[in-house]
């Protein structure tokens, strides 16, 4: 048992019903309470696997850049069009190899976007390609085999956020993730977004790494 525990369950005399006392009581709930949190937050980002074992670093890059797509939302305006009565959802699609596995859908859960529910859509089982990536209003491509690929190709003009990966990912996203120092960072070309009919906040344009305004 840690000396922390050990003062919790036995104070010393003097500390009883003294300011010190009170606070220290105070401050051991507060830290216990945040540690779990803290494990609950690592068993979602590290399960139990010899895959995320064996390269944690990778896990927790993945488990940054599933937050990060659903983080762009708010700073993106998307026109009315893109919405339909007949689906009330915001959808995010990933195409391609799914790099996040369970946490994009971890993420989102119980979330959000302009007062709509947001849902994570992939390619039917056995297949590689999206049935309809026009009804996604943000799609992230991942790495294929297919040598045909290109999941970005019907989409111009329309208003859907793409984003990939610099490295391995396909070429032409509004959006793509670039590791530097450890860190995931992220270059914007606003430019495509905005032929698109998307409009991408100051802000998030003030967080990218680059951005192409051309």
């Amino acid at each position: 048992m840690d000396h922390l525990s050990l003062l919790w369950l036995h104070p010393p005399e003097h500390w009883s019903g003294s300011r010190f006392g009170r606070w220290f009581r105070g401050w051991f709930r507060g830290w216990f309470r945040g540690m779990g949190r803290l494990c609950m937050v690592l068993a979602v980002l590290f399960p139990a696997s010899s895959s995320s074992a064996a390269n944690p670093s990778a896990s927790l890059e993945q488990a940054v850049k599933a937050s990060f797509l659903f983080k762009f939302a708010p700073f993106v305006e998307w026109p009315t069009s893109a919405f339909t009565v007949a689906d009330r959802n915001f959808v995010i699609c990933v195409a391609g190899q799914d790099p996040f596995g369970g946490v994009l859908d971890d993420v989102v859960r119980a979330q959000k976007m302009a007062g709509r529910p947001i849902t994570v859509r992939r390619p039917a089982p056995g297949t590689g390609a999206l049935a309809n990536p026009a009804a996604c209003h943000i799609l992230f491509a991942g790495q294929s085999a297919e040598a045909d690929y290109a999941p970005f190709a019907s989409l111009s003009g329309q208003p859907v956020l793409t984003v990939s990966d610099k490295s391995g990912g396909p070429s032409g996203a509004m959006i793509q993730f670039v590791m530097q120092g450890g860190r995931v960072r992220f270059q914007i070309d606003d430019a495509a977004a905005r032929a698109s009919g998307l409009r991408i906040s100051s802000k998030l344009l003030g967080l990218a790494f680059s951005v192409d305004r051309k």
